[in-house]
């Protein structure tokens, strides 16, 4: 398994900022638990949305009672219609400070023309969609109590067309545009976000999609590992994007690439909106 260094987390600073409550859109299993284990570790109170409940409570069983905090399970298929809606709405009565969106994963291998078409218009409900939504709808009510964070996890495959994912790779290049954008709009308001190129990680998902198949996860990522890395980002960069893949040793320029061209491109936005706001 591939190894990161990890940047420090001033975790006052990020409790005082992100808390009292983060809620985690696909919590039950890898990624998500993942970014669950973390914020607990916090002292910050849990959402835990995805479709298998009982997957949710034994995560937040577990947690409140190594962390001492509070949890909240939420059953959702993300690919409904009005779902990232009802995940605003369903935590109303709460001082939310963190929305992160971790869903979205689909096995490699799958032709576009053969798929049932239904198949795609999900990927796009899920990953575009609902994190529209739920963008919205945590980002309004960030900006109304003047702070607040969004960690949208999107994936490497974002970067570049894919054949046999095409609807993934479209959808995940989707979501990192969306974030950059609103990393420059948001500007000022006291809204953090970014969006999270993922590696390959050695997650359920991922040994499931890849059983019978030969793929070598042996250099996977930990999603430990890179879930504290987006964190420790967050605030601090629009991207990150995981070295993975063919071009990997071109990660690093491609990263600091994007986000000079996306300060460029916000300077020249200010001669026209004359300071309008997000």
């Amino acid at each position: 398994m591939r190894t990161i260094d990890l940047p420090d987390i001033d975790r006052t600073a990020f409790v005082a900022k992100y808390g009292p409550w983060a809620v985690i859109a696909g919590a039950s299993e890898g990624t998500g638990a993942a970014y669950a284990e973390h914020l607990a570790a916090m002292g910050i109170n849990l959402v835990l949305i995805s479709r298998r409940l009982e997957k949710l409570e034994a995560l937040g069983k577990r947690l409140a009672d190594a962390h001492g905090i509070e949890y909240r399970c939420l059953t959702a298929d993300l690919r409904a219609d009005g779902a990232g809606t009802r995940m605003v709405e369903a935590t109303s009565d709460l001082d939310v400070g963190l929305y992160v969106s971790n869903a979205g994963t689909d096995g490699a291998g799958n032709s576009f023309l053969a798929s049932p078409v239904q198949r795609s218009q999900d990927l796009l409900k899920m990953n575009a969609v609902t994190v529209i939504d739920a963008t919205h709808g945590f980002g309004n009510r960030f900006q109304a109590r003047g702070r607040g964070g969004i960690v949208i996890m999107s994936s490497g495959a974002g970067l570049g067309g894919q054949p046999w994912l095409a609807m993934y790779s479209a959808t995940k290049a989707f979501e990192i545009n969306f974030v950059e954008s609103l990393w420059a709009e948001f500007d000022g308001n006291g809204i953090d976000i970014i969006a999270i190129a993922a590696p390959t990680m050695d997650t359920p998902s991922l040994r499931i999609a890849c059983e019978g198949t030969g793929f070598d996860i042996s250099n996977a990522y930990d999603p430990v590992q890179v879930t504290h890395v987006s964190l420790a980002k967050l605030g601090k960069q629009s991207l990150v994007i995981f070295p993975d893949g063919p071009d990997e040793e071109k990660i690093p320029q491609i990263e600091a690439d994007r986000q000079t061209r996306l300060m460029a491109l916000s300077e020249w936005a200010k001669s026209y909106t004359s300071g309008a706001t997000a």
